[in-house]
Parts: C-alpha cells; sequence; structure tokens
C-alpha cells in the first residue's frame, strides 16, 4: 500500500511538512483524505484565510493539491 504525505501550506503559516505521512489504498484516497483535513481547517478558521494541502507520493513527489479558502466568515 503506498505512503502519501499531506503537507499544508496557509496565509497564517510556512508550509508544514508532513513527515509520517499515511499509507491508502490509492491517490483517489488521498484526494479524500485532504478534503477532509482542508474542511476541518475551514471549521476552525476564525478569520479569512487561504490554503492548501498537497500531497506527495512515496518518493515526495507532489502529485496533487486540495486547495480551500474561508472570505468574511464563510467558506468557499
Amino acid at each position: 500500500m503506498p505512503r502519501f504525505f499531506f503537507n499544508h501550506k496557509s496565509d497564517a503559516s510556512p508550509v508544514e511538512v508532513d513527515i509520517d505521512g499515511i499509507k491508502l489504498q490509492s491517490l483517489n484516497d488521498a484526494l479524500e483524505e485532504a478534503s477532509f483535513a482542508a474542511k476541518g481547517a475551514m471549521a476552525l478558521a476564525d478569520e479569512p484565510t487561504r490554503g492548501e494541502f498537497q500531497i506527495e507520493d512515496e518518493g515526495r513527489v507532489m502529485v496533487a493539491r486540495v486547495p480551500y479558502a474561508v472570505t468574511e466568515g464563510k467558506a468557499e
């Protein structure tokens, strides 16, 4: 089972590098995981912010991005 890494970048902080990763069946599962994390980040935001989860494969090559944004207290 491949391992995926989920780095997080936002307006409020520099890139947070995932050093552990998660073993998942596929890139689709990794996208679902990142989407869930993005929804959590939006729920916790108390001010407008933008960010993204950068998904890397086992070779630490970026394979996808899941962006999110909260503007005026409303998640996009």
